[in-house]
Parts: C-alpha cells; structure tokens; sequence
C-alpha cells in the first residue's frame, strides 16, 4: 500500500477552522493530511494538529432567489434524481460565496469559507472550477481544487472531492487519521490539460458520493455507513502537489448548493 503523509497549510486553516469553531461553538479542531492510494475500506494514518484563532463568520446564508437561477438549479436536481444520486427534488437551494486561492507547499491542503455555516449530511454542489499548476504532477502528487464535506469542527471529521489532472480525488479524516477513498463505479479517471476548467458536481446520500465533470458520470464511492453520518460543514478545499512558483491555484465560481430536507 502506498501512503504518504501531507499536512494541512496551518494559516488558512487557522482562519477557517478557528472561524467555524466560533461560529458554532465548537473547540479547536485538529489539520488533516491526504495519503494516496488507500484501498476500500479506508485505513487510517496519523496527522499533526493546527490551533486556530477566532475570526467571525457571516450571520444570514444567500438564498438562490432568481427564477432562473431557481429553474437551472432545479434542472440539475432533477437530473440527479433521474439517474438515481438521490431519492427525490425535496430540498433548499443556496448560491455559494466564489472562492480563489493559490498555495505553493507540496502535499498541503487548506479549506476555504464557501458562504453557508448550515450543517448538512445529504445535498448536491456544483460550480465552475479553474485549476492551475507551476508543475505538471503525477500520481503520487495531486494538485487539485474542489470541496470539503461533512466537516465537523469539533473533531475535524470530514470528507473531500477534488478535480485533479489524473483523477477525481475522493478523502475521509477521522479520528485525526486519514485516507483515499477508492471509486466503487465509474473510471474515476480525469485528463485534464495545465491550465484547465471544468464544471464540477458533488453529489452524496447517505453512504454514497457521486462525481460528475462536464456533465460526465466520472465515479460514485462509497462512504462509511457505521460512522461520520452526522450533518458537517460544507467548504471549499485545495490541495498543492508543488513548491514550484505560486504551487497550485484554485478558483470555483457560480457555485449552487441544494441540501436534502
């Protein structure tokens, strides 16, 4: 098996993480690094710890208002449930703050505030994701951009999904270990060009996470079913496979949310 320790860029996680533990009154959590090819199910691998400090989060959460925006977001729900990622349309819709970070630290991951403090367990996310490296990388090394999901901030229990060159990323933190998460169907596999854009959709249920990219079905996982079911936050996340230059930039913009009633 072949994993290797990152850990977290603590000075973004201190403003997001500690931001968060503020929000919600929750106790400083602890950095999560990403190992590389862990099989189903995860194993686990030991991560360090960031302290954060307080910065205050916004108090009213956007609500997607536009009709249009309401029919296109709506669209996609649909799609969603024709192709079975979810049972049915009854949810709440939510436009996302746009996010835009570069890093420059090899095997380093940072969060980013996507503008909602709602917890949520089951919900659909999609935006318009632009991804950039000083270095080409290959497996082992990952730069890549997305989400973060089911994040709790009292432990930093959580999941990630990013768009890399190679592949759809999937990750779980538990118990201040972590791991990749293997696909369960679909190629998982991207080609993506240096710079590169796509369109990124997240979906999960219950115990099970889908990608699509450009539209594409590219890999459903499986998540675990007999722990970290509970409600997280949901944020943006990057994560850098170079020291080169500025490392790896991430930008998402025009980014949906709907979240399961």
């Amino acid at each position: 098996m072949n994993i290797k320790r990152l850990s977290f860029h603590l000075a973004l996680v201190v403003l997001v993480l500690a931001a968060l533990a503020c929000s919600v009154g929750a106790p400083a959590p602890t950095a999560t690094p990403i190992p590389t090819n862990t099989p189903l199910p995860p194993t686990d691998t030991p991560v360090p710890t960031a302290v954060p400090t307080d910065t205050p989060l916004p108090t009213k959460t956007p609500n997607l208002a536009a009709t249009q925006a309401v029919e296109d977001a709506m669209a996609h729900v649909q799609n969603y449930v024709e192709n079975g990622y979810l049972p049915d349309q009854n949810g709440s819709l939510f436009a996302l703050d746009d996010y835009s970070r570069e890093m420059a630290k090899i095997n380093y991951l940072d969060f980013g505030f996507a503008g909602i403090k709602n917890l949520m367990k089951n919900f659909a996310v999609w935006g318009h994701v632009k991804l950039e490296s000083a270095k080409l990388v290959h497996y082992p090394e990952y730069s890549g951009c997305g989400f973060s999901f089911r994040f709790n901030p009292d432990n930093s229990d959580g999941y990630t999904a990013y768009v890399t060159n190679e592949m759809v990323l999937l990750t779980y933190c538990r118990l201040h270990r972590c791991g990749q998460i293997g696909k369960t169907t679909g190629s998982g596999k991207l080609s993506l060009s240096n710079p590169d854009e796509v369109d990124m959709e997240l979906i999960v249920y219950d115990t099970k996470a889908y990608v699509l990219v450009d539209g594409e079905f590219i890999g459903g996982y499986t998540l675990f079913s007999d722990k970290m079911l509970d409600p997280g936050l949901l944020l943006y996340s990057i994560v850098s496979g170079t020291n080169k230059d500025y490392g790896t930039r991430c930008e998402i913009t025009d980014a949906h949310l709907w979240v399961a009633k």
